[in-house]
């Protein structure tokens, strides 16, 4: 009698087959392989996605305006006649909405052409999404110096990231409205990589020189993050939850650094923005449009009108879970689960979180892809989910279809597809704190080595 996929592993030591490869045909799989390997391939992926970024954006109805950009453009230029929060950016009549201290990291915009400074914008942001890529592989230790379990053929994978990438509706609409989520992202995963694990007492493997320098890095990171978009603040509770008192010190110091270089230049301003702006998230946009896609959002459009108290227990419900999460991945040594699950419950629990503020999907994607959990059909699944949601551009549609100054209550076919990225990241953080109760019987599997161990019920 044949041996079976599991007798084969038992006689070899190795733990039996998951179901989870079924998520993802193995033709495909194949096929992604052969791409990073190549030379030219994952660059020329680049190049058709490029120019057909370059397409569709110019047959759309507004080809590169990048109406968040020149927010920020304008902002620059009211930092100091004092009507930073007063003025509005044409043409879709938008206010000026982070603190002063973005401001003035704005004003180099000021001197370089407009037609230039988009350009510029796009190819930074194209950079963006590759230090994503290679942060979050990093942070997994698949990439960079001492990588317990690094991938070949890197750069292929990193170049196609950002090919495909792309088209996810968070990442493609932080293109077209010109926001800054990609760089603010990409900041914050290089700040928790160069963190590195915690210091251990007594573990000679990791040097305690070595991890005050990470806790600096990390801490800087949501310090400044925070400083430009006052959300990424809650960043910290990554390092919270691990006891990294000098990444906490860091964070909370550079953060302050920030609001006092913002007073110096702009006191009157920096003062009216902490003490009344920051308390008004509908300064921001309409809290119950479809592209606010954040717990408050979705459920103002469920019940037709926005009940606060409703969305403060349904928000403090999210940040116990995502806590709960979090702690159970640090325990379980997952510290990219740990990073992505204190994200997305900051979109779910903010008060206004714009579509393409869920540019976190990206890294999450590369964790269920690369992650310790590749093996598991539950991140096979998550993966997949996360995939026709975003490259549906349901969302998208759902803005399409409503008119200007809707009000909460709408048909029910939109309401219901209306809380997709909400109900996802709740259904996120549920999936990584189970798999984060369950043991890591194998190491994560090498993709891009084309070694026959990535079929595990193969003998």
């Amino acid at each position: 009698m044949a041996a079976t996929g599991q007798d084969r592993s038992r006689r070899s030591g190795r733990p039996p087959p998951d179901d989870g490869w079924k998520a993802v045909p193995r033709t495909m799989v194949r096929a992604m392989r052969s791409l990073v390997a190549s030379t030219w391939a994952p660059w020329a992926l680049l190049a058709v996605s490029l120019i057909l970024h370059v397409v569709v954006t110019l047959l759309g109805s507004d080809a590169f305006n990048m109406v968040d950009l020149k927010v920020y453009y304008d902002g620059a230029g009211h930092l100091f006649d004092g009507t930073l929060y007063d003025f509005f950016s044409e043409p879709l009549h938008l206010p000026f909405t982070y603190p002063t201290f973005s401001a003035l990291i704005f004003t180099p915009m000021v001197w370089i052409p407009w037609t230039v400074l988009r350009v510029l914008w796009q190819a930074a942001s194209f950079g963006a999404i590759g230090l994503m890529a290679y942060s979050t592989l990093k942070l997994l230790g698949r990439a960079g110096p001492g990588a317990p379990h690094p991938v070949r053929h890197l750069r292929g994978i990193v170049v196609t990231v950002i090919a495909l990438g792309l088209w996810l509706e968070p990442v493609r609409t932080t293109f077209n409205y010109g926001q800054i989520n990609l760089f603010l992202a990409a900041l914050l995963l290089t700040g928790a990589a160069a963190a590195g694990p915690p210091a251990v007492p007594g573990d000679p493997m990791i040097d305690p020189k070595t991890t005050r320098r990470g806790d600096f890095w990390g801490g800087l990171s949501v310090g400044l993050a925070a400083g430009v978009k006052l959300t990424p603040a809650l960043s910290g509770l990554y390092y919270l939850l691990q006891r990294r008192w000098w990444a906490v010190f860091w964070s909370v110091a550079t953060f302050v650094a920030t609001v006092a270089v913002g007073w110096i230049a702009a006191p009157s301003e920096t003062v009216r923005f902490f003490t009344s702006l920051m308390f008004d998230p509908a300064r921001t946009g309409p809290i119950w449009s479809a592209i606010n896609q954040s717990l408050r959002g979705a459920l103002s459009r469920v019940q037709g009108q926005d009940r606060v108290g409703v969305w403060l227990v349904c928000a403090a419900l999210a940040f116990v879970l995502g806590l709960w999460c979090a702690w159970r991945s640090l325990r379980a040594g997952d510290r990219t689960a740990a990073f992505l699950a204190v994200q997305i419950t900051a979109l779910l629990i903010s008060p206004i979180s714009w579509s393409h503020h869920w540019v976190w999907v990206l890294p999450l994607l590369l964790w269920c892809l690369f992650g310790p959990r590749q093996r598991s059909a539950a991140a096979r699944w998550l993966a997949i989910a996360w995939t026709v949601a975003t490259c549906s551009y349901v969302v998208s549609i759902l803005i399409a279809q409503q008119y200007e100054d809707q009000p909460a209550s709408r048909p029910l076919w939109q309401s219901a597809l209306g809380v997709v990225y909400p109900l996802l990241g709740l259904v996120t953080l549920a999936v990584l704190a189970r798999l984060a109760g369950r043991p890591v019987t194998d190491g994560p599997v090498p993709i891009g080595r084309g070694q026959r161990a990535v079929d595990p019920g193969r003998g």
